[in-house]
């Protein structure tokens, strides 16, 4: 299926620019080092938050033939040309600590992952189902106290989301945390759509 690019908006040409690249691109060069299975065409298979994805030399195209945002098409194959090598640190910074950005002391996480997500989940069961069903996995307390959930969005890129519980004198708080070695694999650039990208996953078609 392929995916509907007719409203030629800004992120629509930023996925038709990355098709272009990937025009020329052998895809096979990188697989091993990102964790990628490669097809007897040459084309490499990627797996997006439990969707699977064939990359080729055309673009990105979602297995299972159901609509997928282009935002979503882009980051595919932004992995896929990644020229990153190793592993995930198991270090977490936020995402103004990996791109150097300086605005507002975190206005970016607090409206663009915080307050979605404060508004869709009402209780600890609800946020446990959405983290299962986009293959997120509990991982005990963060050191910050609040309950951590693992997500491997791609082989070699680790997200935690920490969920503070609401006390007494402080509101209840999402914080979406980056593993340190994410920038080897995804670029500064495409963090801010990855951290979009998240939260659309994880709150479903309701958002």
């Amino acid at each position: 299926m392929k995916p509907d690019l007719n409203e030629k908006n800004g992120y629509a040409q930023i996925y038709l620019d990355l098709v272009r690249q990937l025009g020329t691109f052998d895809l096979s060069v990188n697989a091993a080092e990102l964790g990628l299975q490669i097809g007897d065409d040459g084309s490499v298979m990627v797996n997006f938050f439990q969707r699977n994805y064939r990359v080729d030399n055309e673009g990105v195209w979602p297995m299972d033939g159901l609509p997928v945002g282009v935002n979503h098409l882009s980051l595919v194959a932004h992995y896929a040309m990644s020229a990153g090598r190793g592993e995930a640190s198991g270090q977490f910074l936020p995402l103004k600590r990996l791109t150097g950005m300086v605005e507002g002391q975190g206005t970016y996480e607090r409206d663009a992952v915080n307050k979605p997500l404060l508004c869709q989940f009402n209780d600890l069961l609800q946020l446990e189902e959405a983290v299962v069903r986009i293959g997120g996995a509990p991982a005990g307390r963060d050191p910050s106290g609040g309950l951590a959930f693992l997500f491997h969005c791609f082989p070699k890129v680790v997200l935690k989301l920490v969920y503070h519980e609401a006390e007494e004198e402080f509101p209840a708080e999402y914080r979406l945390l980056f593993d340190s070695a994410a920038t080897n694999f995804v670029s500064f650039e495409a963090l801010g759509f990855l951290a979009g990208v998240f939260v659309s996953e994880l709150c479903g078609p309701n958002i």
